[in-house]
């Protein structure tokens, strides 16, 4: 066993990781964002009122002319479904790059009729809202049920020739007293006011950061430019379609405004107007798309390394996790296991049969995932480049030769992936002919460095922005969806490998909007830290809110070694994000949850498993997720808008609406501040003890090191699995326990869905059950919510029903109380006929 004296002494050891400020550069450093920042309002613009053209495809085209004598703007503004509205802005004759591949398809476009022209302004009317456009100096209102939701200010749009295509422009948030958003960077879910004078602002290039800082305007590795401004009477936002680099000045409370200047590319704003989070978030969702479902398999814990040295060592590490009873369902590879960093290559002396490896794992009902890289190393007889440089699909210099650059493997190539045919070369190398001794074992892939990273400190690590992809695209243009374009690429090849019969699992680090369509993304190199861990839920609600639903963050931290706390508390938190994964640098002591003292390993063992036992919550919600477009995990601002205290809480999230979870992210507490939202009628109720607490805010909850604040909602039915075995599949055919948290009215609901966990039958011969649960006093109704699904294969086998009833309510701050009653199968199921079931549609049931 690793003893505690150990572990603390390797503290010492671990290598050391911060973010290099001469590497990566502030707002003073960048041109265009130090020429921009400095700008005041000016009345620069005039709307052309005689040169309005509604074209025959319901976009009005404006003329914006200068003040100032220089070039003219195109302005065109387009009215779509579901109170949103798609803003247009670029010179005449333009030469700016306008984006692709990041739309879930066109966005369908409402006609715009009843033009209203008056002395000062002219209106639009479009359903329930309404815009308004000053003439001079340039404005447009956006109104919503006749309350003005948001302003785009023409006085801070600014298009600068001696910029080389650097634009900015203002927007604010009238109703707003908080603004979110932004992703990725490490700090709070609010974001935090930016000034001139202090604070840099939130800057957007996906960049390869080690050791990041926390509470830090700092790119990192994804780019989601969405903003939402949230008030306790309405909730708005803005999408900008752009992949160029960008800074956002954020002001909050009585001004909550966003000034964002933007280094290329056009101006292509979405408008979003609500009123309500859950409206403004699914107007966004349904622009760039859902996560389709993930496999089960997915959901369940990931144990990673960088690097597990050999096939023996992939071996032992699955078997001690089952000598130890320690749930897992997938162990990971990272670099090592390649020839040289050559991926699609296997080290032929330390993974010496890899299909024998798999079988190994496949064995325990495991399977594997390995990294893939988008750079190819420079060298010829390696298949993968030299087929990519005969075809000529490699990112050019500006002199049109090929650029190379130093990464892993040294001198390297970097995939052309704007270019189609390059997205099919390198998406045919996923087959199993291409990447040999593959098999269906090796379930999923992860796109590490795809930011792309270049090891060359001057210029931030990454790609210049002179280099040149397919159609002679400057790489400025299009830096924040390389990432995304290389997940797309290896997406594909995942669906062709398995002929489009299994949903694909990939994981990257580089994304953008829509990256969500291929992708699920993890938080990066963080640090063994307590920071990092309450970190962590900020980076993933915020995530979920802008629709890359499927996050999670390493386990124990990438970087250092964490104390045993640390790790258990971390082991907590992390088994209520979506994607749940350990992983570690290479120089870092093993953490392998076996190898702990008993103590500890009770402790990770508890956490594995109720991350296991609420399996079928996971998988619900992301099913859900397809069909409604909800983050899985949510700020509790989502369900409680009005509620002006829970604003700028970032260690709480809920998990669907029903679950509300509060990591403990500091050291040595015996007691945390937990926050429960809803008013008096709303009650939460401990999955540890018998206690009730109302929904009136701050309560102190004492803590021990054996779980963190864990909560159900009354009213509500969570599905759970009460046996927990050695993987998702072990469990795919035992039978399910009904919590019912009674309401006052002895009223109860929730959802379950079912289906084969693998393939895309749910989708393509809606193969799939999906119920409807109530309970009211005894009698429990199930209710087949898609008739016209296919549900035969899919049973609901109900061995166990869970009744949670309030007898003590809460008071003057002190905890209610409530009586757990079970009705559970025994030989003759009488316990169960205590309840009385109902079916409603026909509906695969059984009960045990």
């Amino acid at each position: 066993m690793l003893k505690l004296s150990l572990w603390s002494f390797a503290l010492f050891l671990g290598l050391c990781y911060s973010a290099d400020h001469d590497m990566f550069k502030d707002c003073s450093r960048i041109n265009f964002c130090t020429t921009l920042r400095s700008r005041s309002p000016l009345d620069k613009y005039t709307v052309n009122r005689t040169g309005f053209v509604l074209q025959s495809n319901g976009r009005a085209d404006f003329t914006l002319e200068p003040n100032d004598g220089s070039t003219n703007l195109n302005l065109s503004i387009y009215s779509l479904t579901d109170n949103r509205f798609r803003i247009q802005v670029k010179e005449v004759n333009s030469s700016r790059y306008e984006l692709n591949n990041v739309l879930d398809g066109p966005p369908p476009i409402v006609g715009m009729y009843g033009f209203v022209f008056e002395d000062e302004r002219m209106s639009i009317p479009v359903g329930d809202n309404i815009i308004t456009i000053y003439y001079s100096p340039f404005k447009m209102e956006f109104y919503a049920t006749d309350v003005l939701q948001l302003v785009l200010d023409g006085t801070y749009l600014t298009f600068e020739d001696s910029l080389d295509q650097a634009f900015a422009f203002g927007v604010s948030f009238p109703q707003a007293l908080q603004l979110y958003g932004i992703h990725e960077h490490a700090d709070s879910l609010a974001l935090q006011t930016t000034q001139v004078s202090g604070t840099d602002p939130y800057r957007l290039r996906n960049l390869d950061v080690s050791g990041y800082e926390l509470n830090s305007p700092m790119a990192l590795y994804g780019a989601v430019p969405v903003l939402y401004g949230h008030g306790p009477n309405a909730t708005s936002g803005v999408f900008l379609h752009n992949a160029a680099e960008q800074w956002i000045e954020i002001t909050n409370d009585e001004d909550t405004q966003a000034y964002l200047m933007v280094e290329s590319g056009i101006l292509d704003l979405f408008i979003l107007l609500g009123p309500t989070p859950t409206e403004v978030v699914r107007q966004y969702v349904a622009l760039t798309g859902t996560a389709h479902l993930p496999q089960l398999w997915t959901l369940g814990y990931h144990q990673s390394r960088w690097n597990y040295e050999s096939q023996d060592d992939v071996k032992d590490v699955v078997a001690n996790f089952t000598t130890y009873n320690f749930p897992l369902d997938v162990i990971w590879l990272d670099i090592e296991y390649t020839d040289a960093k050559k991926y699609f290559t296997w080290d032929s002396n330390m993974f010496s049969d890899p299909v024998e490896m798999q079988q190994n794992i496949s064995a325990t009902n495991k399977r594997l995932v390995t990294i893939i890289d988008p750079h190819i190393k420079a060298e010829t007889g390696y298949s993968v480049y030299d087929g990519a440089l005969e075809k000529d699909l490699f990112v050019k210099n500006a002199d049109g030769s090929n650029f190379e650059g130093d990464c892993w493997p040294g001198l390297s190539s970097y995939i052309d992936f704007l270019n189609p045919e390059a997205r099919n070369y390198y998406s045919s190398f996923y087959s199993y002919d291409n990447f040999p001794s593959t098999t269906p074992v090796l379930a999923g892939i992860w796109n590490d460095m795809n930011e792309p990273s270049v090891f060359d400190n001057s210029i931030e690590k990454t790609l210049p922005g002179d280099t040149l992809h397919y159609g002679g695209v400057v790489h400025r243009d299009i830096h924040n969806i390389y990432g995304l374009l290389h997940t797309m690429s290896t997406h594909q090849g995942l669906m062709a490998r398995d002929n489009g019969t299994t949903r694909p699992f990939v994981l990257t680090r580089s994304h953008f909007a829509g990256t969500q369509r291929y992708s699920a993304i993890w938080t990066g190199d963080n640090t063994a830290d307590w920071g990092y861990l309450s970190v962590s839920y900020s980076q993933c609600l915020d995530a979920n809110l802008l629709g890359i639903v499927f996050c999670g963050a390493d386990i124990g931290g990438f970087a250092n070694d964490p104390d045993v706390e640390l790790l258990q508390r971390w082991y907590q938190a992390g088994a209520w994000l979506p994607f749940y994964r350990a992983h570690s640098t290479s120089g870092s002591m093993r953490r392998e949850p076996y190898l702990f003292d008993e103590e500890v390993q009770q402790v990770i063992r508890n956490a594995l498993q109720l991350r296991y036992k609420h399996l079928p919550v996971w998988y619900t919600l992301f099913y859900e997720h397809t069909r409604n477009k909800d983050p899985i995990i949510r700020p509790l601002f989502y369900h409680y808008p009005q509620d002006t205290d829970v604003y700028r809480i970032s260690d709480h999230l809920l998990v669907g609406r029903d679950i509300l979870v509060r990591a403990v992210a500091e050291p040595g507490v015996e007691s945390v501040q937990v926050y429960f939202p809803g008013g008096a009628d709303e009650h939460w109720i401990s999955v540890d003890n018998a206690e009730v607490y109302d929904g009136n805010g701050f309560v102190n909850i004492s803590v021990t090191i054996d779980a963190i604040p864990v909560y159900y909602r009354r009213g509500s039915v969570i599905v759970r699995k009460e046996t927990v075995r050695l993987s998702s599949d072990e469990m795919a055919n035992d039978g399910y326990t009904l919590y019912v948290n009674l309401d006052a009215d002895n009223k109860a609901s929730g959802t379950v869905y079912l289906d084969d966990n693998t393939s895309f039958n749910y989708v393509d011969s809606k193969e799939y059950n999906y119920l409807r649960i109530d309970m009211e006093g005894s009698d429990v109704t199930l209710t087949k919510i898609d008739e016209d699904s296919n549900s035969s294969n899919f049973d609901f086998i109900i061995d166990q029903v869970v009744v949670n009833k309030i007898i003590k309510a809460p008071q003057n701050g002190k905890p209610g109380q409530y009586r757990q009653q079970m009705f559970k199968n025994d030989a003759s199921r009488e316990l169960l006929k205590n309840l009385k079931f109902k079916f409603d549609n026909p509906a695969r049931i059984k009960l045990i």
